[in-house]
This record gives C-alpha cells, structure tokens and sequence, in this order.
C-alpha cells in the first residue's frame, strides 16, 4: 500500500503541475493583444482547469485530500517585476513556448505514471486520455506559432492590391485617385 500510496502522492503532484499549467495559461491569455492568441490561451487555460478537475474528482473518489497549495490564478502571486517585464516585454512567442514547455514537463509526469502502472486501471485511463489530448494541444499551440499571427501581412501584397483595382471616376469623367485620409 505505501508503494501505491507514493504513486497517488505524484499523482497529487500531477493535479498541482495541471493547476500551474492551467496559472500559465491564464497569464499568457491576460498579457497578449492578439485577440485570437487571447482566445486561444483562454481556452487552454479552461482545458487545464477541466483536467485538474477530472484527477482532483479521482483522488477525492478514493479519500485522497488533493493538494490546492497552487491552485489560485490570475495576477495574485505575480512580483512587481514580472509585471513589470510583461508590459514593457510583451513577447506572444516567447510566451506560447513558455506554455509549451510547461506542457512538455506535465507529459513526463503523465509518462511516469502510466509507465509504472501502479495506479489503479480507471486513473490510468484517465491519464492516458489526458496525455493524447495534452500532445493534441502542444500541436495546436504550435501550429499558432506557425500561424504568425504576430507579424504583419506582406507590404507587396497590399500595393498589388492597390495596383489592381481600377481609379473611381466622378460624374464629370474625371479619375480621382482615393486614398484614405
């Protein structure tokens, strides 16, 4: 029983690396200004938040107290200077890999506990659901960094569109260039 016991402990581990997963992506949301990296991180962070609560429902199923030490999110436990460091460094890549990498750490605890397969088989079941969707996830984040929504469209391509379109004529025949004020 303590051998099962010391896997429920980093199971319990598990539970508080989801809930800073889920403080990461919270942040990340409230620091970009892309409104569709904005949603994006949102959404993240209500994933994590749904697979913190799925392993707290099963450790509180088997009369397990789950650890909520990290559970609080938002700006509460951000210092002066990494406030600071987000207005004045807003950097959306850097902040994406910064949620990937936390993921990448949470999937190594996912695979050293299903490795060892001393938990029993509903939790394994659960966790392996929650790993393909966490490798599903990194995809996605990742695909938002090759999206490049932080960098502007090609000047050439606005120009060409420019040059396509036909000069307006006003009634008295005369072509009038328009051109925004």
């Amino acid at each position: 029983m303590k051998k099962n016991y010391a896997d429920f402990n980093k199971l319990n581990r598990l539970l508080v690396a989801c809930f800073e997963a889920e403080k990461l992506y919270y942040n990340a949301a409230q620091d970009v200004q892309t409104t569709t990296l904005k949603r994006f991180l949102n959404y993240m962070a209500v994933e994590r938040n749904r697979m913190s609560h799925d392993i707290s429902n099963e450790l509180h199923s088997r009369d397990i107290e789950p650890l909520k030490q990290d559970s609080e999110k938002g700006n509460i436990d951000r210092t002066w200077q990494e406030i600071k460091e987000a207005l004045e460094y807003i950097n959306p890549e850097a902040i994406l890999n910064s949620c990937i990498s936390r993921d990448r750490n949470n999937l190594k605890r996912y695979d050293e506990l299903l490795e060892r397969k001393e938990l029993p088989t509903p939790i394994l079941e659960l966790l392996v659901k929650q790993k393909y969707q966490l490798e599903w996830y990194i995809k996605q984040a990742a695909q938002q960094l090759t999206k490049s929504p932080f960098v502007e469209p090609n000047t050439d391509e606005k120009s060409e569109k420019k040059k396509e379109e036909p000069p307006s004529k006003d009634k008295s025949g005369k072509v009038i260039n328009l051109k925004a004020m």
